[in-house]
């Protein structure tokens, strides 16, 4: 059954977006890399909302599934690591947590990008 909303997790992603989406009306994708990027597969599975969770820089295939979209009006979130230099000590989980790429900071921005469409 397919959500109400297509969420493209890319790479390592794809546990701690399956644990942030658990619940919502969400069809979750995934791609080991983003190169190439299957523009057929997210065309045939996309709607009006994508949410987009990289594991680098946030937006950096952003231009892609723009260019797959571009004739079907869609609104894209782009989810990774912020341009913040954070000069921080920590683990993987630390740095998860910061770029808000954990369970509880995709949930957060995933439920505030889908819930603003609603309301």
């Amino acid at each position: 059954m397919r959500g109400a909303a297509l969420v493209v997790a890319v790479g390592p992603m794809l546990d701690p977006t399956l644990a942030a989406t658990e619940g919502m009306d969400v069809t979750v994708a995934y791609t080991h890399t983003p190169r190439p990027f299957d523009m057929a597969g997210l065309r045939a599975l996309a709607g009006t909302e994508v949410v987009l969770v990289e594991p680098y820089l946030a937006g950096t295939s952003g231009a892609v599934v723009g260019r797959a979209l571009a004739d079907v009006p869609h609104r894209l979130a782009a989810l990774g690591v912020g341009r913040a230099d954070l000069r921080r000590y920590g683990d993987p989980a630390d740095h998860a947590r910061w770029h808000g790429l954990d369970v509880a900071g995709l949930r957060r921005s995933i439920s505030a990008f889908l819930g603003s469409a609603r309301g």
